[in-house]
């Protein structure tokens, strides 16, 4: 198992919760889904590229009216919420489709299938990455992904 995060230095709990695991069957790398060097460094880590299951669970909020949220910032969000989801799966289904197995599990939100107030842009994001997974689960069937 190779856990992922952006920032290695908020590893302690991990590794405290990993227990006898880590370092044996259980190993820490950094992964910045916003960062297509970071995804392919990460996956270069990984023995022969070979990911039968990808759990994905990197996402960001943002709670406020969309008058009051820049661009920039609503960007940021879409570049982690959707396009990091799209960055990690891209890495992975090659592989995947070749070898004709494989999971991809990607963590949502309930908001991704309603909004709620003052989570426009979050909300937004979330019914983006619904509609991805939800495509690609079709298309990925004849491949047994």
């Amino acid at each position: 198992v190779i856990a992922t995060m952006r920032d290695l230095r908020k590893r302690d709990a991990l590794e405290a919760a990993a227990g006898a695991a880590l370092g044996r069957t259980l190993r820490i790398e950094r992964l910045d889904v916003c960062s297509d060097a970071s995804v392919a460094e990460c996956m270069a880590t990984v023995p022969g590229g070979h990911v039968d299951v990808l759990g994905d669970n990197a996402g960001v909020g943002r709670v406020g009216p969309l008058e009051s949220i820049p661009v920039q910032e609503m960007q940021r969000l879409f570049d982690t919420n959707v396009f990091g989801a799209a960055r990690v799966i891209q890495a992975v289904l090659p592989g995947m489709k070749r070898r004709r197995r494989g999971h991809i599990v990607v963590i949502s939100s309930v908001m991704g299938l309603q909004g709620i107030v003052f989570n426009d842009v979050y909300a937004a994001s979330k019914f983006a990455v619904e509609g991805l997974c939800e495509s690609l689960a079709v298309q990925l069937l004849q491949f047994n992904v």
